[in-house]
Protein backbone atom coordinates (compact mmCIF):
# COMPACT_ATOMS: atom_id res chain seq x y z
CA UNK A 1 0.00 0.00 0.00
CA UNK A 2 1.52 3.25 -0.91
CA UNK A 3 -1.13 5.76 0.71
CA UNK A 4 -3.62 6.08 2.90
CA UNK A 5 -5.82 9.58 2.99
CA UNK A 6 -8.08 10.46 5.77
CA UNK A 7 -9.42 13.93 7.12
CA UNK A 8 -6.67 14.48 8.77
CA UNK A 9 -3.92 14.25 6.02
CA UNK A 10 -2.05 11.77 4.27
CA UNK A 11 0.31 8.98 5.23
CA UNK A 12 3.12 7.75 3.08
CA UNK A 13 3.78 3.92 3.78
CA UNK A 14 5.69 3.11 0.89
CA UNK A 15 9.34 2.06 1.78
CA UNK A 16 8.87 2.82 5.37
CA UNK A 17 9.38 1.02 8.30
CA UNK A 18 6.75 -1.06 10.37
CA UNK A 19 7.24 1.74 13.02
CA UNK A 20 7.25 4.81 10.72
CA UNK A 21 4.04 3.51 8.83
CA UNK A 22 2.57 3.19 12.52
CA UNK A 23 3.34 6.90 13.25
CA UNK A 24 1.87 8.05 9.93
CA UNK A 25 -1.18 6.54 10.17
CA UNK A 26 -1.65 7.46 14.00
CA UNK A 27 -0.31 10.99 12.78
CA UNK A 28 -3.82 11.22 9.97
CA UNK A 29 -6.05 9.22 12.88
CA UNK A 30 -9.17 12.12 15.06
CA UNK A 31 -6.69 14.25 17.36
CA UNK A 32 -8.68 12.53 20.28
CA UNK A 33 -7.89 9.09 19.46
CA UNK A 34 -4.10 9.20 19.19
CA UNK A 35 -2.85 8.78 22.14
CA UNK A 36 -4.56 5.66 22.83
CA UNK A 37 -3.27 4.77 19.70
CA UNK A 38 0.44 5.19 20.44
CA UNK A 39 -0.07 3.54 23.90
CA UNK A 40 -1.12 0.32 21.91
CA UNK A 41 1.29 0.40 19.30
CA UNK A 42 3.54 0.92 22.36
CA UNK A 43 2.56 -2.43 23.70
CA UNK A 44 2.52 -4.34 20.73
CA UNK A 45 6.15 -3.02 20.10
CA UNK A 46 5.71 -1.31 17.11
CA UNK A 47 6.95 1.85 18.70
CA UNK A 48 9.75 2.16 20.77
CA UNK A 49 8.14 2.37 24.94
CA UNK A 50 9.84 6.04 25.50
CA UNK A 51 8.33 7.49 22.25
CA UNK A 52 7.19 11.03 22.86
CA UNK A 53 4.27 11.80 21.89
CA UNK A 54 2.16 15.46 23.01
CA UNK A 55 -1.16 15.28 23.46
CA UNK A 56 -2.23 18.33 21.62
CA UNK A 57 0.04 17.90 18.47
CA UNK A 58 -2.38 16.89 16.32
CA UNK A 59 -4.27 20.27 16.90
CA UNK A 60 -1.63 22.27 17.14
CA UNK A 61 0.29 20.96 13.39
CA UNK A 62 0.61 23.76 11.25
CA UNK A 63 -1.16 22.04 7.96
CA UNK A 64 -0.96 26.01 6.47
CA UNK A 65 2.71 25.83 6.17
CA UNK A 66 2.77 23.27 3.30
CA UNK A 67 3.25 24.46 -0.35
CA UNK A 68 5.32 23.48 -3.22
CA UNK A 69 7.55 25.14 -5.69
CA UNK A 70 9.69 23.81 -8.42
CA UNK A 71 13.43 24.87 -8.72
CA UNK A 72 15.86 25.06 -11.18
CA UNK A 73 16.49 21.56 -13.29
CA UNK A 74 13.13 20.50 -12.92
CA UNK A 75 13.40 20.13 -9.11
CA UNK A 76 9.91 19.78 -7.40
CA UNK A 77 10.23 20.02 -3.70
CA UNK A 78 7.05 19.98 -1.19
CA UNK A 79 7.60 21.94 2.11
CA UNK A 80 5.73 20.97 5.43
CA UNK A 81 6.05 21.28 8.40
CA UNK A 82 7.97 18.37 10.68
CA UNK A 83 5.61 15.47 12.04
CA UNK A 84 7.52 12.58 14.48
CA UNK A 85 7.22 10.00 11.97
CA UNK A 86 10.10 11.77 9.85
CA UNK A 87 12.49 10.82 12.29
CA UNK A 88 14.21 7.79 10.47
CA UNK A 89 14.16 10.33 7.57
CA UNK A 90 15.80 13.02 9.23
CA UNK A 91 18.53 10.89 10.05
CA UNK A 92 19.11 9.57 7.01
CA UNK A 93 19.32 12.86 5.80
CA UNK A 94 22.17 13.45 8.90
CA UNK A 95 24.21 10.36 8.10
CA UNK A 96 24.53 11.98 4.25
CA UNK A 97 26.06 14.45 5.62
CA UNK A 98 30.30 15.27 5.68
CA UNK A 99 32.05 16.12 9.05
CA UNK A 100 32.39 19.39 7.59
CA UNK A 101 28.53 19.90 6.86
CA UNK A 102 27.73 18.36 10.52
CA UNK A 103 30.16 20.80 11.96
CA UNK A 104 28.98 24.04 10.62
CA UNK A 105 25.57 23.13 12.03
CA UNK A 106 25.72 21.53 15.23
CA UNK A 107 29.06 22.82 15.87
CA UNK A 108 30.58 20.28 17.21
CA UNK A 109 32.16 16.80 15.07
CA UNK A 110 28.37 14.57 16.00
CA UNK A 111 28.97 11.36 14.39
CA UNK A 112 26.18 9.48 15.17
CA UNK A 113 22.47 10.55 16.34
CA UNK A 114 20.35 8.12 18.27
CA UNK A 115 17.13 7.48 19.09
CA UNK A 116 16.21 9.70 22.02
CA UNK A 117 18.36 12.70 20.58
CA UNK A 118 16.72 12.30 17.08
CA UNK A 119 12.58 11.82 18.69
CA UNK A 120 13.67 15.11 20.86
CA UNK A 121 13.97 16.96 17.92
CA UNK A 122 11.72 15.84 15.55
CA UNK A 123 8.70 16.52 17.97
CA UNK A 124 8.04 19.92 18.63
CA UNK A 125 5.18 21.92 19.84
CA UNK A 126 4.64 24.08 16.35
CA UNK A 127 4.84 27.38 18.63
CA UNK A 128 7.86 27.61 20.89
CA UNK A 129 9.00 25.53 18.24
CA UNK A 130 8.67 25.19 14.35
CA UNK A 131 10.29 23.04 12.29
CA UNK A 132 9.85 22.86 8.25
CA UNK A 133 11.04 20.16 5.89
CA UNK A 134 11.91 19.63 1.99
CA UNK A 135 10.57 16.55 0.40
CA UNK A 136 11.51 15.28 -2.76
CA UNK A 137 9.77 12.16 -4.14
CA UNK A 138 11.91 9.42 -5.57
CA UNK A 139 10.00 6.46 -6.51
CA UNK A 140 7.20 6.51 -4.78
CA UNK A 141 9.22 7.18 -1.50
CA UNK A 142 9.30 10.61 0.42
CA UNK A 143 12.81 12.15 1.14
CA UNK A 144 14.07 14.70 2.58
CA UNK A 145 16.43 16.99 1.49
CA UNK A 146 16.64 19.91 3.68
CA UNK A 147 15.33 21.30 7.06
CA UNK A 148 14.96 25.05 8.20
CA UNK A 149 13.50 25.54 12.02
CA UNK A 150 13.42 28.57 14.46
CA UNK A 151 13.36 28.12 18.81
CA UNK A 152 11.87 30.99 20.92
CA UNK A 153 14.11 32.36 22.93
CA UNK A 154 13.18 33.08 26.64
CA UNK A 155 14.63 36.20 27.10
CA UNK A 156 12.87 37.95 23.99
CA UNK A 157 10.62 38.35 21.44
CA UNK A 158 13.08 37.03 18.50
CA UNK A 159 14.05 33.04 17.37
CA UNK A 160 17.14 31.49 17.31
CA UNK A 161 17.11 29.70 13.49
CA UNK A 162 19.34 26.99 11.85
CA UNK A 163 19.14 25.12 8.39
CA UNK A 164 20.49 22.11 7.04
CA UNK A 165 20.49 21.01 3.30
CA UNK A 166 21.33 17.85 1.44
CA UNK A 167 24.83 18.71 0.24
CA UNK A 168 23.63 17.01 -3.13
CA UNK A 169 20.87 19.80 -3.35
CA UNK A 170 23.02 22.47 -2.36
CA UNK A 171 23.18 25.91 -4.14
CA UNK A 172 19.85 25.65 -5.83
CA UNK A 173 17.41 28.32 -3.44
CA UNK A 174 16.26 25.72 -1.39
CA UNK A 175 17.61 27.37 1.74
CA UNK A 176 16.79 30.37 1.08
CA UNK A 177 13.46 29.83 0.08
CA UNK A 178 12.92 27.66 3.24
CA UNK A 179 14.01 31.17 5.16
CA UNK A 180 11.42 33.26 3.73
CA UNK A 181 8.95 30.66 4.77
CA UNK A 182 10.08 30.85 8.35
CA UNK A 183 10.08 34.66 8.25
CA UNK A 184 6.29 33.93 6.65
CA UNK A 185 5.00 31.67 9.94
CA UNK A 186 7.52 33.64 12.64
CA UNK A 187 5.88 37.03 11.91
CA UNK A 188 2.15 35.22 12.00
CA UNK A 189 3.08 34.17 15.76
CA UNK A 190 4.29 37.15 16.41
CA UNK A 191 7.79 36.68 16.51
CA UNK A 192 9.79 39.90 16.15
CA UNK A 193 12.93 39.08 14.30
CA UNK A 194 15.61 36.19 14.37
CA UNK A 195 19.15 35.34 15.68
CA UNK A 196 21.64 33.10 14.12
CA UNK A 197 24.71 31.88 14.41
CA UNK A 198 27.27 31.20 12.16
CA UNK A 199 30.68 29.92 11.88
CA UNK A 200 32.62 32.77 9.63
CA UNK A 201 33.73 30.40 7.15
CA UNK A 202 30.25 28.94 6.04
CA UNK A 203 29.97 31.72 2.95
CA UNK A 204 27.08 29.56 1.54
CA UNK A 205 24.53 29.98 4.98
CA UNK A 206 26.06 33.55 5.24
CA UNK A 207 24.61 34.38 1.94
CA UNK A 208 21.74 33.07 2.70
CA UNK A 209 20.89 35.84 5.76
CA UNK A 210 22.54 38.26 3.72
CA UNK A 211 19.53 37.81 1.10
CA UNK A 212 16.75 38.50 3.74
CA UNK A 213 14.24 41.09 3.25
CA UNK A 214 15.13 43.27 6.65
CA UNK A 215 18.37 44.48 7.77
CA UNK A 216 21.18 42.10 9.06
CA UNK A 217 23.09 43.16 12.15
CA UNK A 218 26.33 40.84 12.35
CA UNK A 219 28.99 40.46 15.21
CA UNK A 220 32.11 38.73 14.60
CA UNK A 221 33.38 36.64 17.93
CA UNK A 222 35.69 33.69 18.16
CA UNK A 223 35.07 32.92 14.28
CA UNK A 224 31.16 33.09 14.62
CA UNK A 225 28.84 35.73 13.20
CA UNK A 226 26.30 36.62 15.75
CA UNK A 227 23.40 37.22 13.41
CA UNK A 228 20.41 39.48 14.15
CA UNK A 229 17.25 39.78 12.33
CA UNK A 230 14.95 42.42 13.20
CA UNK A 231 11.76 42.80 11.38
CA UNK A 232 11.62 45.88 10.43
CA UNK A 233 8.02 46.66 8.77
CA UNK A 234 9.16 48.39 5.67
CA UNK A 235 7.27 49.24 2.81
CA UNK A 236 9.46 47.05 0.46
CA UNK A 237 8.48 44.06 2.44
CA UNK A 238 5.05 44.15 2.54
CA UNK A 239 5.26 44.83 -1.63
CA UNK A 240 7.16 41.70 -2.17
CA UNK A 241 4.94 39.52 -0.15
CA UNK A 242 1.86 40.85 -2.56
CA UNK A 243 3.60 40.04 -5.56
CA UNK A 244 4.93 36.93 -5.06
CA UNK A 245 3.90 34.53 -6.98
CA UNK A 246 5.09 31.28 -5.19
CA UNK A 247 2.19 29.00 -3.68
CA UNK A 248 2.48 29.15 -0.32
Amino acid sequence: MDLVVTDYGVAHLMGRTLRERAQALIEIAHPDDRAELVRQAKEAKMLYADQIYFADSGYLYPDRVACSHKFSDDLHIRFRAIKPSDEEEMRRLFYRFSDQAVYYRYFSPIKTMPHKKMQEYVNVDYRSFMSIVAVIEESGVEKIIAEARYARRQDSPYADTAFIVDERYQGKGIASYLFDLLIRVAREEGITGFTADVLADNKAMLKVYEKAPFPVQAVLSRGIYKLTIPFTPIQDVKDKEETDERPC
